[in-house]
């Protein structure tokens, strides 16, 4: 609740503000209050509540919440296409989130991602620049049947092969295992390399993840990095690791500089920092660019709430601008 969380689902049940209908708080003065209703619907003044989800504690302890219950669907199906061009999976995704289906799961899987478990944990996916998975649920089958092959023919006429899907829980952890063992594949990826997430978190519009995808590999390539970009591309919401020699102070600065022109490009086509990890304070600099002509708003909102500061002091827009040059935590190692 605290940074606002969401996930692989988040493209239908979106973040976790949206399943909060009420909570209650410690204030920084010792004060208990309750926030919200446990209404589906309400409409009484400032609706307080959403303010403290996503405020990383820097407002209040959360003590209590009030949540809104969504049954788990009877039916659930998977599918993956493969796309020869990142720009095809990019077209499939606007193409479906435009076409009125309503997927409970929409992930990209980029080339690098699918050479990093290829290569950790050999399951020999597709030398393809891009993968889809796709899934759809729901208490009726005839109703998920019906989403699904919508989903997989838009794939298909967006240039997708290789389609499949299956309800089938064996055949769904067989297509969705590139997905799962993603992340400690990428430490695998080659010696030397580590797998660091320096700008992990942020969200485009759907219709630009295919340009960001691109644009975060030639970034990379520019500066003599490797990237890899996936996500929750129904949601907007793309990750990235560089793969990077951490005991390399030139790699650091490359890294520092691909991350500062990666944000740029998000910001530019209107996307945000952070989709789901929130701010912290490595991602402060980024944020007080993207929310400058917000800023004093939300410290006088901090202001009025926690006057003297003591609410997870340092983080979000008291952050420094440059966290890797903040004291306690510069851990990188400089050229001899």
């Amino acid at each position: 609740i605290g940074n606002n969380a969401s996930g692989t689902r988040s493209v239908k049940y979106g973040a976790a503000r949206d399943s909060v209908l009420g909570l209650k708080v410690v204030l920084p003065g010792g004060r208990l209050v309750e926030l919200g209703t446990r209404t589906r619907v309400a409409s009484t003044g400032y609706p307080l509540e959403r303010l403290f989800v996503g405020s990383e504690g820097t407002l209040g302890v959360i003590v209590e919440a009030t949540l809104r219950y969504v049954p788990i669907p009877k039916f659930r199906c998977l599918g993956v296409a493969n796309f020869a061009k990142l720009e095809q999976a990019g077209e499939s995704i606007t193409a479906v989130m435009a076409s009125g289906c309503q997927p409970s799961m929409l992930e990209l899987i980029d080339k690098v991602a699918i050479e990093a478990v290829n290569r950790a944990q050999n399951l020999g996916l597709p030398e393809v620049e891009a993968i889809l998975l796709f899934e759809a649920d729901g208490m009726v089958k005839e109703a998920v049947d019906f989403e699904i092959e919508r989903i997989s023919g838009i794939c298909a006429e967006h240039g997708g092969f290789g389609i499949e899907y299956s309800y089938d829980p064996a055949e769904q952890a067989r297509m969705s295992a590139g997905r799962k063992k993603l992340f400690p594949s990428l430490s695998k990826f080659a010696e030397a390399l580590a797998s660091t997430a320096l700008a992990d978190d942020m969200a485009v519009p759907y219709s630009h993840m295919a340009e960001c995808a691109r644009t975060i590999h030639e970034v990379a390539e520019r500066h003599g990095l490797v990237m890899t970009a996936y996500g929750h591309c129904g949601a907007g919401c793309m990750h990235t690791k560089i793969l990077m020699d951490t005991s390399r102070g030139d790699q650091w600065q490359a890294a520092r500089q691909a991350i500062s022109e990666i944000y740029e490009f998000v910001r530019r086509v209107g996307g945000t920092t952070s989709a789901e990890h929130g701010i912290g304070i490595s991602k402060a600099g980024q944020f007080q660019k993207e929310k400058h002509g917000l800023l004093d708003l939300m410290r006088a909102v901090k202001a009025v709430f926690d006057p003297n500061g003591i609410m997870n002091p340092g983080k979000l827009v008291e952050a420094p601008p440059d966290w890797l040059e903040a004291g306690p935590l510069r851990y990188h190692v400089e050229d001899a």
